[in-house]
């Protein structure tokens, strides 16, 4: 779809694209493909977090978590 296209046929072709090309299968399968992505930055960032935390205390001679 080319913006040339879009706009040729005003706010109605606009309308018409969007509601043809969201359907819930669409939209479903880019959210797969994100999915394990957005798992292993969760567990990125709680472990660099917890890491941050034992490193902070050990510098300070404490070694609770």
């Amino acid at each position: 779809m080319l913006l040339a296209e879009v706009a040729g046929t005003g706010m109605a072709g606009i309308t018409s694209q969007l509601t043809t090309g969201v359907t819930a299968a669409a939209l479903f399968g880019t959210v797969s493909e994100i999915f394990p992505f957005v798992i292993v930055m969760i567990g990125f960032s709680f472990g660099y977090k917890v890491l941050r935390k034992v490193v902070k205390a050990a510098s300070k001679g404490k070694t609770n978590i």
